[in-house]
């Protein structure tokens, strides 16, 4: 291997890697930037709901079931999850990303993980894949086989959700409502039970991304808490509101890691996220592809 390999293969190694996970972080963050797309709500519990998504697969492999088989369960289970804490929690707070929406949605995240430690306890749990532990050559380089399929269900999950918000009547009311809640609700939208369905879609999309994920990443009850800064960092440099930025952002965020981890210290992969969060919120807060909001 010449010099100039030695240092390319790991680089791209690296990357390539990173956009794999970033696909799944991108989805992740997709749902986070829905629910404050269409409604201002920072769900912070965002990430309890891809940590039950992961259980969801945890609990099909205990029963020998392929995670994979039960994606479509996970989004059913998430989205109702999802309506019923709209309906109890969030529908006095839309349009209105206040303090006491922020610390009602923490404490909702506090009391899903205190729930899933007391139902799964707190060992860490993994539920392998048919594709866990196969890897696939591109050259010098290699990539997990779980990795690649959970990037190709996050894709069709991304195009699916914006065919279904840019090329459907439903979609089209969920972006009247978005852009003037009050001119909506003039015309005759009913906007509750519209943002009882965005929201429901936003938890359903964590479910989808908690259960391909944990094809490779074990969980415990803290990992949706820990998964949340990835959320947030991706939606503010993708843009909150925006779809196909928030993807991208995850994308990047996946990327970053992975370099941050061969060229500095595995430890420290967040670090420069956080400071490109910095960056954002100072200079960009609408982010790549966002817009801007009161």
């Amino acid at each position: 291997m010449s010099g100039i390999d030695t240092v390319m293969v790991p680089l791209g190694q690296a990357i390539l890697s990173g956009a794999l996970v970033g696909g799944v972080y991108g989805l992740l963050s997709i749902g986070f930037s829905l629910a404050f797309g269409v409604m201002r709500i920072v769900n912070f519990a965002h990430g309890a709901l891809v940590m039950y998504g992961m259980y969801v697969g945890v609990v099909a492999a205990t029963l020998g079931v392929d995670p994979l088989y039960v994606i479509p369960f996970s989004f059913c289970l998430m989205a109702f999850l999802g309506a019923v804490q709209y309906q109890l929690i969030y529908k006095r707070f839309v349009g209105f990303a206040t303090l006491q929406q922020l610390l009602a949605a923490i404490g909702l995240g506090l009391v899903l993980q205190t729930l899933a430690q007391v139902v799964f306890g707190a060992d860490t749990r993994s539920a392998p894949s048919m594709f866990s532990g196969q890897y696939i050559l591109i050259g010098s380089m290699f990539v997990s086989a779980a990795q690649v399929v959970a990037f190709g269900v996050a894709v069709i999950a991304t195009i699916a959700v914006e065919v279904l918000l840019l090329g459907t009547h439903w979609g089209s009311t969920v972006r009247a409502v978005a852009d003037d809640l009050e001119a909506a609700e003039l015309v005759g939208l009913r906007s509750q039970s519209i943002n009882i369905g965005a929201f429901a879609l936003a938890c359903g999309l964590a479910g989808i991304a908690g259960t391909i994920l944990v094809t490779y990443y074990p969980t415990d009850p803290s990992k949706g808490l820990s998964l949340m800064p990835i959320a947030i960092i991706a939606t503010t440099i993708g843009g909150l509101g925006s779809i196909r930025g928030s993807f991208l952002g995850g994308i990047f965020c996946g990327m970053v890691q992975q370099l941050t981890a061969m060229l500095w210290n595995s430890a420290l992969q967040d670090v420069p996220l956080y400071a490109l969060l910095l960056v954002f919120i100072a200079y960009r807060p609408t982010g790549m592809f966002g817009f801007r909001t009161e």
